[in-house]
């Protein structure tokens, strides 16, 4: 039974991963989708380059949780 509050960290601390990854992918599309509707219309470039930059930032914020997520186990 020792392992019980160990596992239960783990458990937890997969589930804040999960959440994170789950909130920062819908960033990145949102960002994603401002930067689309930039790259059509073609006025709002200021608001396409930030729209990419928020969409990279959640991306390697992803990526990051996955690599802590894999040297966790």
């Amino acid at each position: 039974m020792a392992d019980a509050p160990f596992d239960t960290e783990r458990f937890v601390a997969s589930l804040h991963r999960s959440l994170l990854g789950v909130s920062l992918a819908v960033v990145a599309l949102i960002g994603l989708g401002w930067f689309l509707r930039a790259a059509a219309s073609g006025d709002h470039v200021l608001l396409g380059v930030g729209g990419l930059a928020v969409a990279a930032f959640a991306i390697v914020w992803i990526a990051t949780l996955f690599l802590e997520g894999v040297r966790e186990r």
